[in-house]
């Protein structure tokens, strides 16, 4: 498809322009450098564009057509439960890549803490993202000069929090039913709440209403074969992410014992092996399913098992207070929440979290 640039994507430049000006006073060289090429990546996207009502009024691909027409349906059904859909997805990008961003994080060897990067619009977060893999590489490279562990993972899709509106990327459009309506609902409910310096809170509200608008999105749809397939992955998923978050306590507790070194890095490899030992007898009982296998098989490191915990620690709480609560009064508490302070909120999801798990 060839790409060209579209005068409506004027006022974008500008702003993305007049954002990197401002960022320009308060960087310094290698901060001004990341905030470069996140300015060109968000840029090139608005240059590429092209509206999705006007692909679906020429002759495009019908593979394009039925994962654009798909996504125009999602997107009614989020509007029509309370997501803020906002002009979102109203257009479609072909990057010709795997993913959009390659995300960085790291982690001390014996912390589980990950390093955090702080922006003027974003606030605080646990992670660095850039538009090209050579340039995560060397961050990542630096960080582990610096004795970090990294890991480095591609993202297929982000959120600009309503800054912009979000394009249809070729990354993930042509994901099967499930997998398309899950990444558009959790990308959008960030735009529901979003706490600066708290990544843990917003990825695991954006991961409890992803899951909720999927199961109610393949309901109203009548696929019954499709909503079992999803209880039966979510259950899966839920097994695996027990077993690294047994793995996370287990190294918390570890990290705090005052052991040398030596010993500590021992007990370490040794907590990551029993995790993945307890994960190959789970999967033996499966009848199918492939859920963080990859994940499993890779090289392993604090700040992988950490990636894991920003998206899920919070869920099963949030999760709980959702269905107590249904769906519009769940948005009020998100909203009550995030205005709280940070340790304040980690208190009540704690709360939460031990209610619910005294219910089940």
């Amino acid at each position: 498809m060839n790409l060209r640039f579209r005068e409506p994507a004027l006022s974008v430049i500008v702003r993305v322009s007049i954002t990197l000006c401002l960022l320009v006073l308060v960087s310094g060289c290698e901060s001004l450098q990341f905030y470069q090429q996140a300015a060109r990546g968000q840029a090139a996207l608005w240059w590429g564009q092209t509206p999705t009502d006007e692909l679906l009024q020429s002759e495009i691909d019908p593979a394009l057509r039925d994962r654009i027409e798909l996504a125009g349906e999602i997107l009614d059904f989020a509007a029509g439960i309370g997501l803020p859909v906002n002009g979102a997805y109203q257009a479609y990008v072909e990057t010709g890549e795997p993913y959009v961003v390659w995300n960085v994080f790291a982690a001390k060897p014996y912390e589980l803490a990950l390093k955090t990067s702080c922006f003027p619009i974003a606030g605080c977060v646990t992670y660095r993202g850039y538009f090209k893999r050579g340039d995560a590489g060397r961050y990542a490279k630096r960080l582990e000069d610096k004795g970090y562990e990294v890991y480095v993972g591609g993202v297929a899709a982000y959120s600009t929090l309503g800054w912009f509106n979000d394009p249809l990327l070729d990354t993930f459009l042509f994901r099967s039913d499930e997998q398309l309506a899950a990444l558009l609902f959790h990308e959008l409910a960030h735009r529901v709440v979003y706490v600066k310096d708290d990544t843990r809170f917003n990825e695991s509200l954006a991961t409890t209403i992803e899951l909720y608008a999927l199961e109610q999105w393949l309901l109203a749809r009548g696929e019954s074969y499709r909503f079992d397939r999803y209880r039966l992955s979510l259950a899966r998923r839920d097994s695996v992410i027990e077993l690294i978050m047994k793995a996370r306590k287990g190294l918390e507790v570890l990290y705090d014992s005052g052991l040398p070194v030596a010993e500590m890095e021992v007990k370490k490899q040794s907590i990551f092996q029993e995790m993945r030992d307890a994960d190959s007898l789970l999967r033996a009982g499966w009848t199918g399913g492939e859920e963080f296998y990859r994940w499993m098989q890779g090289p392993m490191s604090n700040a992988k098992l950490e990636t894991v915990a920003d998206y899920n620690e919070w869920v099963r709480p949030l999760t709980a207070r959702l269905e107590a609560l249904g769906f519009e009064q769940f948005k009020r508490e998100l909203a009550r929440l995030a205005s709280l302070s940070r340790p304040m909120r980690e208190a009540e999801l704690t709360a939460f979290r031990s209610t619910d798990n005294t219910s089940r």
